[in-house]
């Protein structure tokens, strides 16, 4: 199969969700005999794979960005035959629609949320850090910022549209795109996210705090991910205070960034435990194996605005997992299902922060504990959530949908 990935694959430096989906699903259809092609603004990027080829997009804003993309690719596209356009964002996948179907077999469009839900919920954080004082100022904001998600939902109705397939990473996404998009269920697949679990893996805890320069005696509770709002990681600063009445000694690591970042540092210092959270900012993709296994317990505490109405398959969740950490993670759709199949940690209610603390300070108080539920949830995770067999399912979703 010869496949046009119609989305940048950005040079992977960033421990970002949607970036490592991409890196991890073309490395791994690559693996399977396709040819790849790809566009990138960094030469290198995935040069070591045989079957991927890279096409290079001078970098600039995301308007210059956007539109030397497009037009590449329909060069590329008028210039050879594909089997399968496949991308994960609307914009390209209206304009393939338009302009590149009739060159192809089919085109294929994922989707791993419901945009109009994840701009409204950063818009209001926005919004709430505003001045009372800017007046005609917000309401401008706001305005701008509801048209622009409004025009956001109906280029991705077109775009889900003119699909041949659609991928959904949740269940929940499947059942919105049927009753809120009009998308026959018929042409959706449900494919949930994974793990690299040749990068994610155990290893020594004592040498990884040791590269990290971490204390070897003190308990560490890990967060990794995108900072924003529909993660929850207010909620685990709010249970600090309790976790740390019950173990003084335990300090707090949170890998990423992103629009909470400053809300979440001035949270910490008004319960004042600023001085036990570490706050790294991006950190490489293949460095947060580190982080990770430096830790006792892995935390996912999402919110039910957006994460409920969907369900979630979060790549962290598979992660911790894949390290062979205990999970504490909040009983939503999509976790609580992997929570209770694999017995590798603990659900608790959303956004509820007493039952945070005390399911952490559980397993901080029990060393057997956390050594039982990450041992299960590493061989669930490996059987079942690994990116080569995200991949084969991808791979055999496309080929279902060729022509001729």
């Amino acid at each position: 199969m010869k496949m046009l990935f119609l989305d940048i694959v950005w040079p992977l430096y960033l421990a970002d969700g949607s970036l490592i989906h991409r890196h991890e699903l073309v490395s791994n259809l690559a693996r399977l005999d396709n040819e790849i092609h790809i566009f990138t603004t960094d030469r290198s990027t995935l040069l070591h794979l045989d079957n991927i080829r890279c096409h290079y997009i001078r970098p600039g804003s995301l308007l210059t960005l956007t539109i030397n993309y497009f037009r590449s690719s329909a060069v590329l596209v008028g210039s050879e035959p594909f089997d399968v356009l496949y991308t994960r964002n609307p914009n390209y996948g209206f304009l393939a629609g338009l302009f590149c179907k009739s060159r192809c077999k089919t085109l294929v469009y994922e989707l791993n949320g419901i945009p109009e839900d994840e701009n409204s919920l950063i818009r209001d954080r926005c919004n709430e850090e505003k001045s009372l004082q800017e007046g005609k100022m917000v309401n401008l904001s706001r305005y701008f910022s509801y048209s622009k998600a409004r025009l956001k939902v109906l280029v991705l109705k077109k775009a889900l549209g003119l699909s041949d397939k659609v991928i959904a990473v949740t269940p929940g996404i499947k059942a919105n795109l049927e009753s809120s998009y009009n998308i026959p269920g018929e042409k959706i697949t449900v494919v949930s996210n994974g793990a690299n679990t040749s990068l994610f893996k155990p290893l020594d805890q004592d040498a990884c705090r040791k590269e990290l320069g971490l204390d070897p005696e003190t308990p560490y509770i890990c967060f990794v991910g995108n900072l924003a709002p529909w993660q929850g990681v207010e909620y685990l600063i709010k249970a600090a205070p309790s976790i740390l009445s019950r173990s003084p000694e335990c300090r707090f690591l949170i890998i990423g960034d992103g629009v909470m970042k400053n809300e979440l540092l001035n949270l910490s210092r008004e319960l004042g435990v600023a001085d036990r959270f570490v706050f790294t900012g991006v950190v490489a993709y293949d460095r947060v194996p580190v982080y990770i296994n430096a830790s006792e317990i892995c935390a996912a505490p999402f919110i039910l605005a957006r994460n409920a109405k969907i369900g979630l398959s979060p790549l962290k969740l598979y992660e911790y997992m894949a390290c062979g950490k205990p999970v504490v993670a909040s009983a939503i759709s999509g976790v609580a299902d992997v929570l209770e199949a694999s017995e590798g940690g603990i659900p608790v209610p959303p956004e509820n922060p007493e039952a945070l603390a005390e399911a952490i300070s559980k397993l901080l108080e029990n060393r057997e504990m956390r050594k039982k539920l990450g041992s299960k949830g590493l061989s669930h995770v490996t059987e079942n959530y690994s990116w080569y067999s995200v991949a084969r399912q991808v791979d055999g979703i496309c080929k279902s949908g060729l022509k001729g």
